[in-house]
């Protein structure tokens, strides 16, 4: 809200800050302490939902990320004319912030050049739908008046202005705002085709591919206006040629935002990589960066179990991001690291990977395990670079691939109880029921390593039994909108989100007070407690006890932290029978949790900070050759914005199939009932059965003649009369070769007798001849029965006969 203040010649200006907001010192405008820490916390998603807008106020950074102050957003409204202590007029100043839609001319209102005032004429006319026209139009001066002559004389606007004497504006010096024309939908001139491109410079950010078709529909619906697709396909190009040279400026500041990370968070590790064209042209490549307080965080108090995974960039900005993910003691993740890539190959993960494992001080891998999906790129790369390390492959991505050729809910349940099986026993006997379904299935699964995926191969003192990639999962959900947004905006996005979630969590785990273990870990245990009575407690020597349940034993050892189920040794958290041989003594299983998860750990890890960087404008300048944006790389088939969900996704929303759908499925053959043709392939199909291969609404075919050859034709005996002969012309023969070529005989048709049964034996019928070279005449050029008794008639000269009744 605006407030005008006669202050009477008193320092107004020093109550204000240097954008003009007025404050008072005893408020606290901590942004933080708006929200509230008291929550619950057991997951990300439920409690910390972070605002990736925190760089919404810098121009640099959403210049081109469509976020900037769109000029169809409300505004201050204009400055009213007022008067001072002289009694001389102020005129008011145009607000080109203000919404297109509220721009109205008034008499005396200044502007900084005429093509202010152009814009905001435009906005009028297109506003109230008047057909205004410039009639004198230069550097010096504006005469706009509406309607022209010819159309409708009698309209009385007319707007004159020119520069300033006083002072260097653009000023309305008469104005009659009268109108008595008629509303148009098709303007002149005045609408042009920078003014459409502008209005759409924030949707072609958005979505570049945006069709001409589709926004002229748009200016239509938007603007109640008409305009032709090439003012439409040159305001596209317009627009995208602001947005390329934005593009220019924004990587061309790349060198300077590593330079900003590294002074303000020394120890920090950024790596830019560019490429250099033969004509010493410079194109951006890659950029690493790792944040000294986060490896810190890393290094002192989270498990060695790294989430690493890729994503695309969904805005303007094509390419991708590699991300590695940790867990802290909460089992949340925990960002390391992330690079901007071109392409996700195996040299890209190679650099990555290299650049993460210096980070973080895991030389070659021992005692660390990665997880990750199927790309074929990352695995080749993780066995030259990370050989020592113990790699899990998400076990959504293997049942997703299996089951495209072996679908039902007795794969689902069979694999999943074989990927959570803890011991080598139990996932043999999952493996051999899907084996005795389909051995092909077995192979399959076998095939892909099953000590990758499975809980029954994994190492044992990492505390993490996941085996699936969720945490990187979530990551890409919760950045997907800065996932749109240009190179750097994107990476401040990133950035703010890190360090504000470590400030959030470093105030949620001073909230916990004495509590021992962290609360999702405690959550976990109070579970298990209520399924241990169920187990009958044995004790068997100091600290060993064999807790069973019908068929099932396993043998618990307190002393070591073992059981004889593995789980307690993958997960680091007791299993329901080491939980029910501590009830057994009457102690506290939350004693026998692994260090990891202690509440100790999660401070510490959260105790190491990322420090802020100043905005885009005091970032210091760095002696290198400002890089290009990337070249364009056009992939294969049709780009889309949407990750491509499985169907157990779906059906985990609620947003379920009606019908059954026959998507993938393979046909059988109804003859020979294999898979992969039907029967109008089938090589066993006998010569007498039909094919039935063809739909019902698809003609068939028609056989190409060979020129020259005129197949033999049945004629009805009724239109043998009616057919017209083809007569086949001699050979042409030069008169000069005319002795050594030999004459060509053209055979003269063959008829051959055809048996008719006859009704009327008595009556003598001949046989109908079947004509060869002849054709049938068209259905328009059939002539009807009538027609054919007149022309009966005529050849034989009689009137009474009647040739189509027998006698």
């Amino acid at each position: 809200m605006n407030v005008y203040i006669d202050h009477e010649n008193e320092p107004v200006l020093d109550w204000a800050d240097d954008e003009g907001h007025y404050f008072d010192e005893d408020l606290d405008d901590d942004k933080d302490s708006q929200l509230s820490d008291d929550i619950p916390y057991e997951h990300e998603a439920d409690d910390y939902i972070p605002s990736l807008d925190k760089t919404i106020g810098d121009e640099f950074l959403h210049r081109v990320s469509g976020m900037c102050k769109d000029i169809n957003d409300e505004a201050e409204t204009d400055e009213v004319e007022t008067k001072n202590g002289d009694d001389k007029p102020v005129y008011p100043v145009h607000n080109e912030n203000q919404k297109w839609d509220k721009m109205v001319p008034i008499l005396g209102m200044r502007f900084s050049n005429p093509m202010e005032l152009k814009n905001c004429l435009t906005n009028y006319a297109v506003k109230n739908g008047y057909n205004l026209y410039f009639e004198k139009n230069d550097s010096q001066r504006l005469l706009v008046r509406c309607c022209k002559e010819n159309k409708n004389p009698s309209c009385p606007f007319r707007l004159w202005a020119s520069w300033m004497s006083s002072e260097r504006s653009f000023q309305i010096k008469s104005l009659v705002d009268e109108h008595n024309c008629s509303r148009v939908f098709k303007l002149g001139s005045i609408v042009t085709y920078k003014w459409i491109g502008m209005h759409f410079k924030n949707q072609l950010l958005k979505n570049p591919k945006m069709s001409i078709r589709k926004m002229k529909a748009k200016v239509s619906t938007k603007f109640n206006l008409i305009v032709s697709v090439t003012q439409c396909r040159n305001a596209r190009r317009y627009a995208l040629d602001e947005i390329e040279g934005s593009l220019i400026e924004h990587y061309g500041k790349v060198w300077s935002y590593g330079e900003e990370i590294m002074r303000t968070n020394p120890g920090s590790t950024v790596k830019i990589d560019v490429n250099v064209m033969p004509d010493s042209t410079t194109y951006f490549s890659k950029m690493y960066v790792c944040f000294k307080g986060v490896k810190d965080g890393w290094i002192a108090a989270c498990r060695r179990v790294i989430g690493v995974d890729g994503c695309f960039l969904k805005g303007i900005c094509r390419g991708q991001l590699l991300a590695a993910m940790g867990r802290d003691a909460n089992n949340h993740i925990f960002p390391i690291a992330w690079a901007v890539v071109e392409v996700e190959n195996k040299e890209t993960w190679k650099w990555f990977l290299d650049l993460l494992l210096d980070d973080i001080e895991m030389g070659i891998g021992h005692g660390l395990t990665l997880i990750s999906d199927q790309h074929k790129g990352l695995i080749e790369a993780v066995k030259e670079r990370v050989p020592a390390a113990e790699h899990r492959q998400c076990a959504r991505h293997i049942y997703a691939n299996f089951k495209k050729s072996f679908k039902g809910e007795q794969y689902r349940k069979l694999f999943w109880a074989a990927a959570a099986s803890t011991t080598q026993p139990k996932f043999e006997a999952e493996m051999n029921s899907i084996k005795k379904i389909d051995p092909l299935a077995y192979e399959h699964l076998m095939e892909r390593d099953p000590k990758s995926w499975c809980r029954a191969f994994f190492e044992v003192d990492r505390a993490c039994d996941a085996y699936e990639n969720g945490i990187s999962e979530s990551f890409n959900s919760v950045i997907d909108l800065a996932r749109k947004r240009p190179l750097i905006t994107m990476l401040e996005e990133i950035r703010i989100y890190a360090m504000e979630r470590m400030y959030k969590m470093l105030q949620e785990g001073q909230s916990w007070g004495n509590l021992k273990i962290c609360p999702s870990i405690r959550l976990k245990i109070s579970k298990l407690k209520k399924q241990q009575r169920f187990w009958g407690v044995i004790p068997s020597g100091i600290q060993q006890y064999e807790v069973r349940i019908g068929n099932d034993g396993y043998a618990v050892d307190l002393n070591n932290n073992t059981c004889g189920c593995r789980s307690w040794q993958v997960s680091g958290i007791p299993c329901v029978h080491a939980v029910a041989a501590i009830s057994y003594l009457n102690r506290n299983a939350e004693d026998y949790v692994a260090p990891w998860f202690h509440t100790a750990m999660f401070l510490t890890c959260y105790n190491h900070t990322i420090n802020p960087l100043n905005g885009s404008s005091m970032w210091p300048e760095a002696p290198y050759m400002k890089p290009l944006p990337p070249q364009k790389r056009r992939l294969p088939g049709r780009p889309t914005l949407k990750r491509k969900k499985d169907q157990s996704e779906m059906e985990s929303k609620g947003k379920t199939r009606h019908t059954i759908s026959k998507a993938g499925s393979v046909n059988r053959c109804s003859i020979c009932r294999e898979r992969g043709h039907n029967r109008s392939t089938c090589p066993t199909r006998p010569a007498d059965v039909a094919s039935t291969s063809r739909p019902k609404n698809k003609k068939p075919k028609k056989c190409k003649k060979e020129k020259g050859k005129v197949e033999p034709v049945q004629v009805d005996p009724v239109q043998a009369d009616l057919v017209d002969p083809v007569q086949v012309p001699a050979p042409q023969v030069d008169p000069v070769q005319a002795d050594p070529v030999d004459p060509v005989d053209v055979p003269a048709p063959h008829v051959e007798p055809v048996q008719v049964d006859d009704p009327h034996p008595d009556v003598d019928v001949p046989a109908q001849p079947v004509a060869t070279r002849q054709r049938i005449r068209k259905y328009s050029e059939r002539i009807t029965k009538i027609g054919l008794r007149r022309k009966v008639l005529k050849k034989e000269g009689s009137t009474g006969h009647n040739p189509m009744v027998l006698e």
